[in-house]
């Protein structure tokens, strides 16, 4: 699962095998040295990799504040209908070139990934001119879309402002000052039948 400090927003992979018994795990940002806490998902799937991240230190929401904005969220997404699950056989990729957080890139793991500033989002983006809940990237077999979510400030595709628009394999898209580029991936089987 896909953790990130309350301090500085940097993201980090932490296996869930590593909470053992244990509720929650204290950890210290390698880049700023914050102290917060990471509280095991408690469903099973995709949609619990996202945790709540609770500060030790510091003057972040109180966890019962961000719960009742994660559950809003949530339930203003489940009234979607349900999409199939990403095929198997493509890597999905968000790769920002330009903005706050050039250089990283973000492996999409399910056909509804929210972009914004907002620790609710999927995607969270360090960049002012972001809305919290911005836009939306929805993969549905081999279309993709990118879908503005009502942002203050747009999302663009080629220049031009949309609320919906198709995007391709290395196509880029903007919101705020932020760009971000669209990669898929074909997974070939390194397994060869003798």
């Amino acid at each position: 699962m896909i953790v990130s400090c309350p301090s500085c927003k940097t993201k980090y992979q932490y296996e869930e095998s590593r909470f053992g018994d244990s509720v929650s795990k204290k950890l210290r940002c390698t880049k700023c040295s914050n102290v917060f806490e990471v509280t095991r998902p408690l469903l099973a799937g995709a949609e619990a990799a996202q945790t709540a991240v609770v500060p030790v230190h510091g003057t972040e929401k109180s966890a019962k504040e961000r719960d009742a904005n994660k559950s809003a969220v949530l339930e203003a997404d489940s009234n979607l209908p349900q999409l199939a699950p990403l095929p198997t056989h493509r890597r999905y990729s968000l790769a920002v070139i330009m903005g706050a957080n050039a250089g990283q890139i973000y492996t999409v793991t399910k056909p509804r990934t929210v972009l914004g500033r907002g620790t609710e989002s999927d995607v969270q983006l360090q960049d002012s001119e972001v809305s919290r809940r911005h836009a939306m990237l929805e993969i549905r077999g081999d279309e993709a879309m990118v879908i503005d979510l009502g942002s203050t400030n747009g999302t663009y595709v080629d220049g031009v402002r949309v609320q919906k628009a198709s995007i391709f394999s290395n196509q880029e898209f903007s919101l705020g000052t932020t760009t971000l580029m669209f990669i898929v991936t074909d997974m070939h089987d390194t397994a060869r039948e003798e």
